[in-house]
């Protein structure tokens, strides 16, 4: 397992309730549940960012094309 650290926060009690059916739903815990939830932000975040800079790089080689273009004709 991963080195883990705890953290505690305040949900709201709509959330805290959703919680609660969807723990005893699936077995497991709400802080597993909670945990799940904030690693697939991060790598959803993550993967974001790296799109950006793979779009950066995209923009660059197509650049290069068209000037190796030009200097061809």
């Amino acid at each position: 397992m991963a080195d883990v650290v705890r953290v505690n926060t305040r949900i709201s009690r709509k959330l805290n309730e959703w919680l609660k059916r969807r723990s005893h739903s699936t077995g497991l815990s709400k802080s597993a549940l909670i945990m799940l939830a904030l690693e697939n932000y991060y790598q959803q975040t993550e993967a974001v960012e790296q799109m950006a800079k793979w779009e950066a790089i995209y923009r660059e080689v197509d650049d290069l094309k068209r000037r190796m273009e030009k200097m061809h004709e």
